[in-house]
């Protein structure tokens, strides 16, 4: 009998020696974690805490000292919050996330089911991919009214001068389809969340969106206080321009619904395009000499990124999730790929002063930004920032042909894409990982 007990303590012991360890070496990497890609601004850590009982999120830093937790979920719990995450809405997250603790909701947890159907020849067959082609400019009057376009005259290398005129929408959008339509043949299936010129993520233009709920949007956003009352005066009245009324209104409501209808659809992976310019060349009114690729994914929150409920709540999926891992597996194949089909150098850290002042390096041309989508976009995503526009050689060649489709750069630039996504989703496995 004394044997057996002397075995019994000494089973309990071990047990418990184990879980220990495996709390402290799960504690450590999820600190290591958010200081690595997620805290640009280190004074952040007086937000959350990661200990033995879990993590806590909290509304202030008073908070914290007060141990008043905003949300709390335990470190046990987490498979489970991961897989909640993955299967719930957007809208159904930020509720759980104000009840203040995840313990009510694990009854809910779906558990996905595996894809037993027959195997396919072609490579994304089953694989969801959600296309977002950045801005929305589809001619100059609306690049202008983004500050999203260029118009200058260039001199070629045969001497020929070019009158230059281009609106990034364009590009992105062409891209977007020249990517969809391989995506596509590869077995994919593929959803964008603007499709034809000038259109927006509400599937209107600015112009019909400004008479049907330009008015609505407005009240609203008072109530919810992110305008003021003045302001609310203001943009109902007659002196607001259209331009004033997309970048204040407009432009944040959109990004918005870019990331709903993208969370909605739970894609498999999320691509945003955009194309650059140099920002040391004021008002790109001019050719400039510099040209670089680069991605971009979630983190590097700084100062005030933690402002609200919403955010919080990202900076938590974030750091509990694999979506930061795989988002920077993602983009360091797509920036790899850029660089091999485009013939352009990858950004280093000191090639752009947002690089260095706003982000954290993930990867070789791979940075943790704190951008609207990048916060809210769930899942693996690559945000790729491909070309500057405005180089003395881009330029030239991104003008050509009114159809960007048939545009042989931008041809380059969707082939680019496509190559680093089959060599991520190959690298990846059948499921994924």
């Amino acid at each position: 009998m004394s044997y057996l007990k002397t075995t019994f303590l000494f089973l309990l012991l071990a047990t418990n020696c184990f879980s220990q360890d495996t709390s402290l070496s799960e504690i450590n990497r999820l600190t290591q974690k958010a200081a690595k890609y997620l805290l640009k601004d280190k004074s952040l850590s007086t937000y959350y805490s990661i200990s033995a009982n879990g993590i806590s999120i909290y509304e202030t830093p008073e908070n914290k000292i007060s141990n008043k937790p905003e949300f709390h979920v335990a470190l046990h719990q987490l498979d489970d919050f991961k897989m909640y995450l993955e299967n719930s809405g957007s809208k159904e997250l930020m509720e759980m996330y104000k009840t203040g603790n995840f313990q009510n909701h694990i009854q809910k947890v779906i558990v996905a089911e595996g894809n037993s159907g027959p195997i396919n020849e072609k490579k994304l067959q089953g694989k969801k991919i959600a296309i977002d082609p950045g801005h929305i400019a589809g001619n100059m009057e609306m690049g202008d009214i983004e500050k999203k376009c260029l118009t200058f005259k260039c001199t070629g290398p045969d001497g020929v001068v070019d009158s230059i005129v281009i609106a990034e929408g364009m590009l992105t959008l062409a891209t977007a389809q020249l990517l969809k339509e391989k995506l596509e043949k590869e077995g994919a299936e593929v959803f964008m969340t603007r499709t034809f010129s000038n259109g927006s993520a509400f599937g209107v233009t600015l112009d019909d969106w400004l008479k049907t709920d330009y008015t609505k949007t407005v009240d609203s956003l008072c109530k919810v206080g992110k305008i003021s009352l003045s302001q609310k005066q203001f943009f109902s009245g007659t002196k607001p321009t259209k331009r004033d009324k997309f970048r204040v209104i407009f432009k944040d409501v959109e990004l918005a619904k870019r990331a709903e209808i993208i969370n909605n659809y739970k894609p498999d992976l999320t691509v945003v395009i955009h194309y650059n310019v140099d920002e040391t060349n004021t008002g790109w009114v001019k050719p400039a000499n510099k040209n670089f690729n680069m991605t971009f994914v979630g983190g590097a929150f700084m100062k005030n990124d933690l402002s609200t409920p919403e955010k919080r709540f990202e900076f938590l999926r974030m750091l509990v999730t694999d979506d930061v891992e795989n988002s920077i597996a993602l983009s360091s194949a797509v920036v790899k790929s850029f660089e091999k089909n485009l013939n352009v150098k990858t950004a280093t850290v000191k090639d752009a002063e947002y690089l260095s002042e706003g982000c954290l390096t993930a990867a070789p041309g791979v940075y943790c930004r704190n951008l609207q989508l990048t916060r809210y976009i769930h899942g693996p995503l690559v945000y790729g920032e491909t070309l500057y526009q405005d180089n003395v050689n881009e330029c030239i060649l991104l003008n050509k042909e009114t159809d960007k489709t048939k545009n042989p750069r931008v041809q380059q630039v969707a082939e680019a894409y496509f190559q680093g996504i089959m060599s991520y989703v190959l690298a990846s496995g059948p499921n994924g990982n």
